[in-house]
């Protein structure tokens, strides 16, 4: 890791999201490596019940802190952005007991809802979890505030790595889903230590009549960003709930390992790029500024973005099966629908991060109205097909609308230039959507690992190009 840190001690854009990235990489990298493993020790079933956990913490995750530590990086004075971090603090603890008590109270209907038996474990578990999600969170913002990127990669490296040691370890130990889940929240406490070493210990003159005026100055993200935020984690993950409820955790456990690989390139680029560049448009003087900053990240994120999701389209069917074992073929058709989605999504995730920095919390409320309404209808109809495909696809169709409408209104937000965007990223797009066709139309003579192996080379290669090119152009 020291060596990681000093490699890219820059303070560049480029260097910075690197460091995020290659930290994810390996965290990230680690959990992928033991995926064929776990999908042998583990059923799809107990896949499905994790998917329903995971759901429900991404559910909850976007307001446990109401919104403040988003706030954290736009006060100029850093003693008003130390009452942030408190205030983001104590509210996650307080509503993480208030939602663990509510689970404990309605198990049995939550239970009946999700037409599965929710354990005791299932239960103290979600508490557990919101906690390490809203000390990570406000920690993150933190840690951006400061420049802290070496901070916030040690974070995302240990998190992999506890995650993957402990999810293996407990499965050979455990029977049953629990391995996967006591897991993943080892997974976010051994991610959080980084965090807590950098987080003031002076609370000298805090008062409440401080924290009260700071919670009232910025509201906004309360009354409109919390519900937005919200809105927009319902009309993503309560499709997944749903699914869970109609076509049981075992079809559910299939679509969960296909969506958590494939947007393992989403969490490694888009997320680490995400971050630096909330951080450089937070700083941005001009709108102008703002919007070349847009631009550039875009077309970046589409350079990267294509010989990843393009190669997946191609080979996911064939890999899926190989990799994890036989049972899972399903997995890997699933992945091929999401394909397109993702790429358009690792390019939206992070210009999301704008309409925080323009302070467009009614904007983006109205939005994530109409984003819930296209995701929902869209899954209501594919349920009642009584076809897990169909009802994926659908999902994934509204979803790839939803994220088109998003990037339009990214770009007013910044004042950016779809004809400026398209300078740079149409080399992009030239460069890859032949190569993949090739490889599409190589596919109906190679199979198996040939046709894996060739996409993987492929993929490399165009990859390592964008890299090779982009670094030259000084991102």
């Amino acid at each position: 890791m020291t060596r990681i840190l000093k490699l890219f001690n820059r303070s560049s854009f480029w260097h910075n999201a690197a460091l995020l990235a290659s930290s994810t990489v390996l965290g990230q990298g680690l959990v992928v490596a033991v995926q064929p493993i776990l999908t042998r020790i583990y059923k799809p079933e107990d896949f499905g019940l994790l998917a329903l956990y995971a759901s429900i913490l991404s559910l909850l995750a976007v307001i446990i802190n109401l919104r403040y530590e988003q706030a954290i990086q736009l006060p100029k004075e850093d003693a008003e952005a130390r009452y942030l971090l408190l205030l983001s603090l104590a509210v996650g603890l307080g509503l993480s007991l208030v939602f663990g008590m509510a689970f404990w109270l309605l198990r049995d209907i939550l239970s009946n809802w999700f037409n599965t038996p929710l354990s005791s474990y299932f239960i103290f578990l979600v508490p557990v979890g919101l906690v390490c999600i809203a000390t990570m969170q406000a920690g993150s913002m933190w840690a951006l505030r400061h420049a802290q990127f070496g901070v916030l990669a040690q974070t995302k490296l240990q998190q992999g790595v506890w995650q993957a040691m402990s999810q293996v370890g407990l499965g050979l130990l455990l029977k049953g889903p629990i391995g996967l889940m006591i897991g993943d929240v080892l997974g976010r406490l051994g991610g959080i230590q980084a965090l807590l070493r950098i987080m003031p210990r002076n609370l000298t003159n805090i008062t409440f009549h401080s924290m009260w005026r700071i919670a009232h100055r910025y509201r906004g993200f309360l009354l409109y960003g919390s519900w937005a935020a919200l809105l927009t984690a319902a009309s993503f993950h309560l499709p997944f709930v749903i699914l869970t409820a109609f076509f049981g955790t075992a079809a559910m456990g299939q679509f969960n390992l296909s969506y958590r690989i494939t947007t393992i390139p989403v969490t490694l680029v888009a997320q680490s790029i995400g971050q630096v560049f909330f951080s450089k448009a937070a700083a941005t003087r001009t709108l102008a500024e703002l919007g070349r900053l847009t631009e550039q990240t875009a077309s970046m994120l589409l350079a990267l973005g294509l010989p990843i999701f393009g190669s997946l389209f191609v080979v996911a069917p064939e890999a899926f099966p190989l990799i994890f074992g036989t049972e899972w073929k399903e997995a890997g058709i699933y992945a091929q629908l999401l394909a397109p989605y993702l790429l358009l999504s690792i390019v939206a995730h992070p210009l999301s991060h704008l309409l925080t920095v323009r302070e467009w919390q009614k904007t983006l409320l109205a939005f994530t109205v109409l984003e819930l309404a296209l995701r929902i209808g869209a899954i209501y109809v594919g349920v009642h097909s009584r076809e897990m495909y169909w009802a994926v696809y659908l999902f994934v169709v509204s979803s790839t609308v939803v994220t088109l409408l998003s990037l339009v209104l990214f770009f007013r937000a910044a004042g950016a230039s779809w004809r400026g965007f398209w300078k740079r990223a149409g080399r992009w797009v030239w460069l890859n959507v032949p190569i993949i066709l090739l490889l599409w139309g190589m596919s109906h003579w190679i199979k198996g690992w040939g046709l894996v192996g060739l996409s993987g080379i492929f993929a490399a290669l165009l990859l390592l190009g964008s890299l090779l090119h982009l670094r030259k152009e000084g991102i």
